[in-house]
């Protein structure tokens, strides 16, 4: 707080006000003198004064020195900036936040050097620097051609061989070719509930046709055969769900169906089980004798 001067207010006190007047009986006291003491209180209200100016200036120079030492401890005014304006830096409770893209400013710098190199910079053309600038340069790029050489494997090439030989995998497909000769008569007769239960057979338990199929397509000694096996078996799933007039037709199981409905779903059925089993067919004839000898003979043993 910066002290205030405020006239001397001696005069002030010395003299009554002539309205008031003076009491009787009592003589009225003489008129103040500015006298010497007066002179001498003026001249320490200077001295004070101009002493407060004095403290007040260094003051000013002490804050001014404050304020720029915090300037110069700032660690934002280093010479290596620190990247706040990504998200992928920002700070969170266990380190980086998460990354918003495939290609962060981390991953750049790697390639590019620090955000705060530039190219009229000294440090960018010491031998030092390009080299390990190329360095990042040729493992990226060997990178870039071993995912590239990746992801020209098929799939199929990397699923791991069957532990079990062909036949074992063999014997439940030839058990669904008998079964689709059985669903013909089960067709023509219309029943419908017997199909399904003789579809369900067929795709799960116990002769589940597409993982035993997957499991018979890798042992298969032609690449070329593998191939053209895998599209047969395509082929064949779709077919067999096709047996089931309910996957195609608009039709209510709780709704009795008329004699004419029953033949539109037959003929349908019909073709279906056609297409499966020559698909089925063509799949056999890709697999060895041998091992269709072998699972033959499972089936007559009773497996």
């Amino acid at each position: 707080m910066q002290p205030t001067l405020r006239p001397c207010a001696l005069r002030s006190r010395c003299a009554f006000s002539s309205a008031r007047g003076v009491p009787s009986g009592r003589r009225a006291p003489a008129p103040c003198r500015a006298g010497p003491l007066g002179e001498d209180v003026l001249q320490r209200l200077k001295a004070a004064e101009e002493e407060a100016a004095r403290l007040r200036k260094e003051l000013a120079a002490a804050q001014a020195g404050t304020a720029g030492a915090k300037v110069a401890e700032d660690p934002l005014s280093t010479s290596k900036p620190i990247r706040i304006d990504s998200v992928d830096n920002r700070e969170t409770l266990f380190g980086g936040g998460p990354r918003t893209a495939w290609l962060s400013e981390k991953d750049v710098e790697f390639f590019s050097g620090p955000a705060a190199a530039r190219e009229e910079d000294a440090a960018t053309q010491a031998p030092e620097y390009q080299s390990t600038l190329q360095r990042r340069l040729l493992i990226g790029g060997v990178l870039g051609l071993g995912l590239g050489a990746f992801a020209l494997i098929p799939t199929e090439a990397l699923q791991p061989k069957p532990s079990k030989p062909m036949y074992f995998y063999l014997t439940p497909i030839l058990r669904i070719q008998d079964l689709l000769v059985e669903c013909r008569a089960i067709i023509e007769d219309a029943d419908w509930a017997q199909l399904r239960q003789a579809l369900a057979r067929i795709e799960g338990p116990p002769n589940n046709v597409r993982q035993n199929l997957d499991s018979i397509i890798p042992l298969i000694p032609n690449a070329k055969d593998a191939v053209k096996a895998r599209e047969l078996a395509i082929d064949l799933y779709e077919y067999l769900n096709s047996l089931d007039y309910q996957q195609y037709y608009d039709a209510m199981p709780r709704r009795t169906i008329s004699g004419a409905q029953n033949l539109e779903y037959a003929k349908f059925s019909l073709s279906a089980l056609k297409a499966a089993q020559d698909k089925l067919a063509d799949l056999l004839a890709l697999i060895p004798r041998d091992q269709l000898q072998l699972a033959r003979d499972q089936i007559a043993a009773g497996y």
